[in-house]
């Protein structure tokens, strides 16, 4: 049976190639996000435990470890004395941490498309930071920076930059450059060094560390216990090893996170290949069916007939997914080059190429094939060996399309029906995304049983304007498309998923647009907004905005901090105001009133988990942990769950860079001038951009693009198998009307003639499925809006959808290219006597 099988996969080229072409696919995206996710952990694992080689113990403020990435309380210079007096103790030194903008010698802003800017004090006890060049920072006004950046820029030792912290701009000179373990830099983080007496100036730390870094004699455990006793509560003493665990452990959470969401897309794209592959294997079994009737005349069993399409399905599957996996090797490779040609470098080392990613990804590619391929199977082994014999296949009748429409149509209200319940109910039995994630897969399989139902009809419509040509290759194309049902709404379908996607897409994308541009509209009241560009930094210095206030030309200040808190084991933003923003923002507030905000108190974003105006909630912040504050307003949206006045947020949170400022002109000020007097005036702090409200604007709808191009990037996988689809049956079908085509040509059908037939066929094909996926994905779009709620207006993009359609059928003409030349070339005699 093997040998059978493997003579009859290689015996079918284009079944061969068009299902191991979307068996490879599928795998390689797989097997690419397992690798390149892995590599990055790996890479990040190692990095976190190279930082933190060089003592055993750090000593910081007491913090929450879901708070993993937050700032601590600074710590006393007092503290370390203490710490350096206690047994076993070798060394021990204080350390600043914090995050900086650059100025480059050109008077250019140093940005990094990566993480922020990272500032830390040149260590005194061993650390995996070695000089290349130059010196360790000395004094008050010398740095050293990593070799990448250093190398990026064109710095060299002697260079002037600029350095902005919390104060004002600093001059400084460069002083050495560093590397990691004789890496170019730290996962790609840009690193400052500087001394500890500069750290606590940019930082404000005047007598204070961020954290203490300790080495010890004996016992690490035991000291760290004798560390903790010694300074008592607010305190806490972590091993090496355990820091660099909780931080390997909150990047694997993000890591897990992307992996999760590429994932997701990879499902979406096996999905689409499980039909692809379904529909080829039915053509082909409908034209094999005279040599699995001499097989079964010459013996065969059913079971053995059935086996032997699995067995052969296994053959593509085998062979497909081991390729696939290679090349998914070699996806993660091209990944990692891309992030190294956008300028953000990851750390360096080989990819992390494990077992179980291989193993996922064979496992994934055979399992989707041999689940595509058993509905064909057990339909072939069905087949009676008198019922074969006969020449020809002869379309489902009535009867077969009645037993689709009894299949599809409660397949297809059950699927609507789980989606419902998982979008609008809220049911504590199950999780919602299941619910919606179920409903979408039966919906999507209801529709594409049903496809074939409505094929006939659909395909006559959508064939007129090539009938209508007048000529004989378009009306025999509509023709066609339209006699072959099954297998017309099958191929359709396989573009139906991926562009019901897309138009979700596009209608969660248009609705977010429409609804930033209203928010903008009616409550942004300020006149200029101040923020940081990129991922430079976190925030910029408080100093921005006293600078600003001080002019003539603005009439009101109001500033934005953003920390993180722990309501529960639910992690919310917490953003700390001036009672102006109240003045420059619109807030829909529905109880209480915001500025009655201030000390011990707290407004929330309207929701079920919180309590009303006068009641209190407990939240876990950085500093001094459980946090119990008065309810004072509740107000339906914004970006941040909560808000307190700033006095409250300094208490609360360690961060003192200001996340935005508002500004708002003095009165008879225009927007020119004001803008002009303001960028003057913020001109020494590098990497601040200025928005008006249409800036602004610009920016939020330019940040919903990128995060829509990146989607229709990762459908794109899932577009291109559907095409593949639409390739694989258009020449199947040729094969199956070799004689029909041999004969047309016998009458006087010109080459140029049948390949447009051929062409007009995909269309209508395409089409039909870009028609099947808009509705759907209006469906899916209009129920997600609304299931949403008042925070998305909805809103339709008809051009967008029209367009997709348009693309819908370029795909069509493509994929028509090789099978209507295919086609064409036929020898007519040879395809007259083609049986």
């Amino acid at each position: 049976m093997w040998r059978a099988a493997i003579k009859g996969a290689l015996g079918h080229r284009a079944r061969l190639v068009i299902s191991g072409l979307v068996v490879t696919f599928s795998v390689a995206f797989v097997v690419a996000t397992l690798v390149f996710t892995d590599t990055l952990s790996s890479s990040f694992e190692s990095i976190f435990e190279d930082s933190f080689a060089g003592f055993d113990i750090q000593v910081r403020s007491e913090i929450d470890a879901d708070l993993t990435f937050s700032i601590p309380d600074p710590v006393d210079a007092s503290v370390l004395d203490v710490v350096r007096d206690i047994e076993g103790v070798s060394q021990a030194q204080g350390s600043v941490t914090g995050f900086l903008a650059l100025e480059g010698p050109d008077g250019e802003p140093i940005e990094s498309a990566g993480p922020p800017i990272l500032a830390l004090t040149w260590p005194e006890v061993p650390s995996i930071a070695e000089i290349r060049t130059g010196s360790p920072p000395a004094g008050l006004d010398q740095v050293a920076i990593d070799a990448a950046t250093a190398t990026k820029e064109g710095l060299a030792v002697g260079d002037r930059m600029v350095i902005v912290g919390l104060g004002a701009p600093t001059a400084v000179e460069v002083s050495g450059i560093v590397t990691f373990a004789e890496a170019e830099s730290a996962g790609g983080v840009i690193t400052v060094f500087s001394t500890v007496e500069l750290g606590q100036q940019l930082f404000g730390l005047d007598g204070r560390y961020s954290t203490l870094e300790v080495v010890v004699e004996g016992d690490t455990a035991l000291v760290a216990q004798r560390i903790e006793d010694a300074l008592g509560p607010g305190f806490e003493a972590i091993g090496a090893d355990d820091l660099a665990r909780q931080q390997v452990e909150g990047f694997q959470d993000a890591i897990g996170f992307i992996r999760t969401f590429v994932l997701v897309f990879a499902g979406v794209a096996l999905f689409v290949g499980t039909f692809v592959i379904s529909n080829i294997f039915r053509v082909t079994i409908a034209q094999r069916t005279r040599e699995l009737a001499v097989l079964r005349a010459i013996g065969a069993t059913s079971r053995q007939i059935r086996d032997l399409m699995l067995a052969e399905a296994a053959v593509i599957s085998i062979l497909a997914s081991v390729v696939g996996a290679v090349g998914g090797v070699g996806l993660a490779s091209l990944i990692r080059s891309a992030f190294d040609a956008a300028a953000i470098p990851l750390p360096p080392g080989p990819l992390e190429v494990s077992g179980g990613a291989i193993a996922l990804g064979l496992a994934t590619g055979i399992a989707v094939t041999a689940a595509a391929a058993v509905i064909p199977a057990v339909k072939a082994a069905r087949v009676s060996p008198i019922e074969a014999m006969r020449e020809g296949f002869a379309p489902p009748g009535r009867k077969a399309l009645r037993g689709r429409l009894l299949v599809g149509g409660p397949l297809t209200a059950l699927g609507a029906l789980s989606m419902a319940f998982g979008l609008f109910a809220d049911l504590d039995f199950v999780d919602d995304l299941w619910l919606v994630g179920a409903g979408a897969v039966m919906l999507f399989v209801g529709v594409a049983v049903l496809a074939a139902v409505v094929a006939r009809p659909v395909a006559g419509l959508l064939g007129r304007p090539a009938a209508a040509t007048g000529s004989v290759a378009g009306t025999l194309a509509r023709e066609n498309a339209m006699r072959s049902p099954r297998r017309t709404g099958l191929t359709a379908s396989a573009l139906m998923i991926s562009l019901a996607l897309v138009g979700l897409v596009a209608i969660l994308a248009d609705s977010a647009r429409t609804t930033a541009d209203a928010l903008i509209e009616d409550r942004f009241r300020a006149d200029l907004i101040v923020a940081p560009t990129g991922f430079s930094s976190l925030g910029f210095s408080p100093e921005v905005a006293s600078a600003i206030a001080q002019l003539d030309a603005v009439g009101m200040v109001g500033r934005v901090r953003q920390g993180e808190a722990l309501l529960g084991e639910r992690t919310r933003f917490v953003g700390g105001v001036t009672l102006e923003v109240f003045e420059l923002l619109s807030f829909q507030v529905v109880e209480g009133d915001l500025d009655d905000l201030g000390p011990g108190r707290i407004a929330v974003r309207e929701d079920e988990d919180v309590p009303a105006v006068g009641e209190s909630i407990t939240i876990t912040v950085p500093v001094g942990g459980e946090r119990t504050l008065e309810v004072v307003a509740v107000y339906e949206s914004n970006p941040n769950a909560f808000l307190v006045s700033m006095d409250q947020f300094e208490e609360m949170f360690s961060e003192r860079l200001d996340a935005q400022v508002l500004v708002q002109f003095a009165p008879g000020v225009d927007v020119d001038s004001g803008f002009a007097a303001v960028e003057a005036a913020v001109a020494e702090f590098p990497s601040l951009q200025l928005q008006d409200q249409d800036g602004f604007r610009d920016e939020a709808t330019g940040q919903i693009g990128g995060i829509v191009n990146l989607l229709y990037a990762l459908l794109a996988v899932s577009v291109i198998i559907g095409t593949l689809g639409v390739i694989g049956t258009l020449l199947l079908s040729v094969v199956e009307r070799t004689r029909e085509i041999g004969l047309l040509r016998a009458v006087g059908m010109s080459r140029r003639q049948v390949r447009r037939m051929i062409r007009w066929e995909a269309v209508v094909i395409a089409v039909f499925g870009g028609v099947l996926g808009t509705a759907i994905g209006m469906l899916f779009g209009v129920a997600v809006v609304y299931a949403i709620g008042d925070e998305l207006e909805l809103s339709l993009p008809a051009d967008q959808l029209v367009w997709w359609l348009l693309v819908a059928a370029v795909l069509g003409i493509l994929a028509a290219t090789y099978p209507a030349r295919r086609a064409s070339r036929l020898d007519i005699l040879e395809a007259v006597a083609y049986e």
